[in-house]
């Protein structure tokens, strides 16, 4: 299947059916063009790809594309996948390529989801923006996401550098690394 068809399925679940114009996630517009395999790439590198039940940086057990067991939907989503939560959280059961695949796309809908709630403009924003943006989502939650108000008033401002300070400058960039210094050279090298 298509990257673009794939997203569009994602986000028809997400927000119903697609409008005419498509939302800037999968738009063919050559400055905000966003494909699914771009999101997927660059949170995998940051995640990894895990089968087996591990603890993360932070000691929550996690498995498959950075997927928290401990978050409140855990439970619910391996239901509606048809996966057997317990066995994957005791370490008996791994998972499969697509099982994983099929939970980060679970996930990259709520991720979708949560960072149109924080930043209503998202289709409007640059590439590197949006791209950095699902990454913190999918990282945090809208909980946490939420609590970035300066970070989120720089962006509706277009001052993507004083965002990306905002971010060096956090509590997050000092949890995830790598990961940090990769979202924030997005927000620095967007126009």
């Amino acid at each position: 299947m298509r990257y673009d068809r794939l997203v569009e399925q994602i986000l028809e679940d997400v927000v119903g059916d697609i409008p005419p114009t498509p939302p800037a996630l999968i738009q063919r517009a050559t400055s905000s063009n966003l494909s699914f395999h771009e999101i997927y790439d660059f949170i995998k590198k940051h995640e990894g790809v895990r089968p087996h039940i591990y603890k993360d940086s932070l000691g929550i057990p996690t498995v498959g594309i950075g997927f928290n067991m401990m978050r409140p939907d855990a439970k619910s989503l391996f239901k509606k996948l048809g996966l057997d939560y317990n066995g994957v959280l005791n370490g008996s059961i791994d998972l499969t390529e697509q099982q994983m695949r099929d939970l980060f796309i679970e996930c990259l809908k709520i991720a979708y989801k949560d960072v149109k709630q924080y930043m209503p403009n998202y289709d409007s924003l640059p590439k590197e923006i949006k791209l950095g943006l699902i990454d913190l989502s999918f990282n945090m939650g809208i909980n946490r996401l939420s609590k970035f108000v300066k970070t989120k008033e720089y962006i509706v401002n277009g001052d993507y550098k004083s965002a990306a300070k905002e971010l060096k400058n956090s509590k997050w960039a000092g949890q995830v690394g790598n990961r940090a210094v990769s979202v924030i050279n997005l927000f620095n090298t967007a126009s």
